[in-house]
């Protein structure tokens, strides 16, 4: 793949800050990503402590990627003090080309979201045959 970097750019940067700061006025956190590359594509480990596989949405759209998610855990008696609150995930990444965009996968286990990104047959890499020559 010849651009292994799938966050955006300084220049492109902005244009995404600017999609999360239109967003609703609520607290939002930054989950944390590994990723991964392989010869068939990307692996990204995405983590969400505290989110519900029906509390995420994961939304593929012009080479956007956006991971959303929704925390709704509740103490079980009433705040004193709090030093820590969870708040809801969100986070965008441009996709680069040569990702086949209608085979990304997901799923979801122990607080960690892992989405696989597979590589379009055409990006991927090949070994060419040498014919013999006449």
């Amino acid at each position: 793949m010849n651009d292994k970097n799938i966050t955006v750019s300084d220049k492109d940067q902005k244009d995404v800050r600017s999609r999360e700061e239109t967003r609703a006025p609520e607290r939002y956190a930054v989950p944390v990503v590994d990723i991964l590359e392989g010869v068939d594509g990307l692996a990204m480990y995405i983590d969400m402590p505290g989110v519900a596989k029906e509390d995420m949405t994961i939304h593929l759209e012009q080479g956007i990627l956006t991971i959303e998610g929704r925390v709704k855990a509740k103490a079980p008696a009433e705040d004193i003090y709090r030093e820590f609150t969870l708040a809801n995930f969100y986070r965008q990444f441009r996709i680069p080309e040569g990702i086949d965009q209608e085979k990304v996968s997901a799923c979801y286990a122990h607080g960690v979201l892992n989405l696989l990104l597979p590589r379009a047959e055409m990006a991927k890499p090949r070994r060419i045959e040498i014919a013999p020559g006449e």
